[in-house]
Formats: C-alpha cells, structure tokens, sequence
C-alpha cells in the first residue's frame, strides 16, 4: 500500500510540474477574452483570468508594443501571449523557448482566431515580439490552423 501511495505521490508531482499555468489579464467586459480562456482551458492548460481595469498596465510592464497589442494579454512560464494567438503557436513557444522574444501576439482582434469566431475567418499574422522591440512572423492563420 505505501508503494501505491509513494508511486501515486510522485506521478501527482510530476503532473503539477508539467500544468501549464496560464495568467491572464482582460478588462471585465470583453467575452472574446473569456472564450479564448476557455478554448485554452480544452487545450490542457491551467488558466487563472484576472479581470480588471488595469489590464493596460501589464502590456507596458513586459513592453508590448502598440501595434502588437490585442484585447487581453497572457502571462506563461515568463513568456507574453497576447490576444487569440492559436494554442499549437503556444505550444511551440513554450517548447522552443526563444531567447530573443518576450513572447508572441495576434495583434488585433481577427475574425476566427480563437475566441473571435463569428462566421467570418481571415487570415491573419501570428508573430514572435522580440526584446528589442522589432518583431518576426511566426506564421499565418486561418482560425486555428497554420497555414
């Protein structure tokens, strides 16, 4: 029975270790931001949302620029995730880890990004923000899917 536990103990730990936490922050009113929390959330990530007035604030603390910027901004293993970036970008941010980036956005709100999906689907840039400020295409996309 105690190598049941123990054995059970250790694959607990494993797995907190490997959640992948996702933080984040949108303004009280916004629906796309809940919805793409919860397409997060069936994606396999832990996701906590901070609802609040000063969610500006966060963009200027990890330096996201204007016209990188979108409705709500993540916050993941240090990395930014901002606006209805598809999760297999995420995914590969988070496994590639970029030195040079502070993360990756969907700037705007596009039509059929995750959270965004209205009948309409365009394609739109997914890019990687880079801590000098400049920026680099990470790829198109047509909903979720790369193209």
């Amino acid at each position: 029975m105690k190598k049941i536990i123990s054995a059970f103990i250790v694959v607990a730990s494993v797995s907190i270790l490997q959640a992948k936490n996702l933080e984040i922050y949108e303004s009280p009113t916004c629906m796309c931001c809940d919805y793409w929390a919860a397409y997060m959330k069936k994606k396999g990530y832990s996701v906590k949302v901070h609802k609040t007035n000063d969610f500006l604030k966060i963009k200027d603390q990890y330096g996201i620029k204007n016209e990188y910027q979108s409705c709500h901004t993540g916050i993941i293993e240090g990395y930014v995730v901002e606006g209805h970036v598809p999760e297999s970008a995420v995914a590969w941010l988070l496994e590639n880890k970029p030195k040079d980036v502070i993360g990756i956005s969907a700037p705007g709100m596009p039509q059929g990004s995750p959270g965004m999906e209205q009948g309409h689907y365009e394609k739109y840039p997914v890019i990687l923000m880079k801590k000098d400020g400049s920026y680099e295409i990470y790829g198109y996309f047509l909903g979720d899917q790369k193209l």
